[in-house]
């Protein structure tokens, strides 16, 4: 797998960095393999790609979070949504994770190694674990996907096949798990701990695909 290191520009409907090591000037020009070399534009994504090119990336949302917002009224969803995202701020800045963007109850989030999202996943997990009985926390589950990849970053922004992949993992995952992809149990150490495999269709992934519920 090629490094990045010196960037090249080509075009590609608009302008993309791509980054080139060692491939004496060819730019490859299918998205996929661009993927592998998107250079990034902001200056505080940087640091996300590991040095493979690759991202791990991390979706979550709120288990049953329409029933909860009706059950609650939005005023207090509202204040639900606050405690949550405070959850996912102090993990996330403890284990270098980086909010690409947020919808509703969900999260996307960046990380440069696979081990830095899992760990930050089982933090937020434990945290909305020990809600006190009462706080609008309390019953609160949240389900986690994490896939390593090549992305494009353009804008502030990832995306392509590998991002989507994520999203699809994390949809496969239930209230309080933690669900990894084959590429991300590779890449962790081996203290990490996975209680059960399973397999799964993924909505436009071809196969049948291996993914990992670990613990916390």
């Amino acid at each position: 797998m090629p490094r990045p290191s010196d960037a090249v520009r080509t075009v590609l409907g608009t302008a993309i960095k791509v980054r080139d090591h060692g491939l004496g000037g060819a730019i490859r020009s299918s998205i996929d393999d661009l993927a592998m070399w998107a250079d990034v534009e902001r200056p505080d994504l940087a640091s996300l790609a590991a040095d493979d090119g690759s991202v791990t990336i991390l979706f979550s949302d709120i288990e049953d979070s329409t029933t909860i917002n009706h059950d609650l009224g939005d005023r207090a969803w509202v204040r639900l949504l606050a405690k949550h995202d405070r959850v996912f701020d102090k993990a996330l800045t403890a284990h270098a994770g980086h909010v690409i963007k947020t919808q509703g109850d969900g999260f996307m989030v960046a990380f440069a190694e696979p081990a830095h999202a899992v760990a930050a996943a089982g933090d937020i997990q434990r945290r909305l674990a020990k809600a006190r009985s009462g706080s609008l926390l309390a019953g609160v589950k949240v389900r986690i996907g994490i896939h390593k990849g090549s992305a494009i970053q353009r804008d502030g922004d990832l995306f392509g096949r590998n991002v989507a992949y994520a999203a699809r993992v994390a949809a496969q995952a239930s209230g309080g798990e933690i669900l990894i992809s084959e590429a991300v149990l590779r890449s962790l150490p081996d203290e990490v701990e996975v209680i059960e495999t399973r397999e799964a269709e993924l909505k436009g992934v071809p196969g049948i695909q291996r993914l990992h519920l670990v613990t916390w």
